[in-house]
């Protein structure tokens, strides 16, 4: 059995997607602690996560106040590493549903030598190499662009995504978490596996584990969140941060 392992689950309404969610994850998964963390929820959410506080840690996000407050996606799971016992820990989200043996098969590429493995591993356009992309109309050069998301074994990757990683506490207790100049979301991932690399850490992929993300259920159904504007925002921050760097 692989090493007892805190799951990190980010939720926001959407409470159907939520239920389907942790059937699932009690299903399929041995040896784990799961982690909810409410960013602020109102259609029912809160009230189902208390109902079985037996079951799981329930995080409830709130401002520097004190009062309940959607931290975002980075902000909210910056959050709820804080709660992290174990060893390993690992983010999904509530719209990737796992099936049989999803978190054997990321342990058991994690055991050949890793300290980061994911199911979604993407390409991005290395800096210099020229050409344009045009994104909401405005004509940007193509450095650092996610081009191209891998799917077959062997491809070569430049990051694996947040949703469905699983990570040795000990990257995090060096480098931390996600840099929150990218909340509310987008290019976190990137960017915590290029500080990982820098550090010496060793990032694999799993393509085969068995995680079905239905994207877009929660945070682009916010009606206050243009995901192309904040695309554009975070990307341009990822280019200034980096700037010519570039992993090999």
């Amino acid at each position: 059995m692989h090493p007892i392992t805190d799951i990190i689950c980010l939720v926001h309404n959407q409470l159907p997607v939520t239920k389907v969610f942790a059937e699932r994850i009690f299903k399929y998964t041995e040896n784990f602690n799961l982690i909810f963390v409410n960013n602020n929820s109102t259609d029912g959410t809160s009230k189902w996560l208390e109902a079985s506080k037996d079951k799981w840690t329930v995080v409830n996000a709130t401002d520097s106040n004190g009062n309940p407050a959607n931290l975002g996606v980075i902000g909210g799971r910056n959050l709820g590493v804080k709660y992290v016992k174990s060893n390993y820990f690992l983010n999904i989200d509530n719209d990737q549903y796992v099936g049989n043996n999803w978190l054997v098969m990321l342990h058991d590429v994690m055991s050949q030598g890793y300290d980061i493995v994911g199911k979604e591993a993407w390409q991005l356009v290395p800096p210099g190499k020229g050409g344009v992309v045009l994104w909401m109309g405005i004509e940007k050069t193509r450095d650092y662009f996610p081009h191209h998301r891998c799917e077959r074994q062997g491809e070569k990757f430049t990051y694996v995504g947040c949703g469905g990683m699983l990570i040795k506490t000990e990257v995090y207790n060096k480098i931390g978490l996600f840099d929150e100049q990218f909340g509310p979301a987008y290019f976190e991932d990137p960017d915590f596996c290029f500080k990982s690399i820098q550090a010496g850490f060793k990032i694999g992929w799993c393509p085969q584990c068995p995680i079905k993300h239905l994207p877009h259920q929660t945070l682009g159904k916010q009606k206050d969140f243009d995901k192309h504007k904040q695309f554009l925002r975070s990307w341009d921050r990822f280019r200034k941060k980096w700037n010519g760097w570039f992993p090999n």
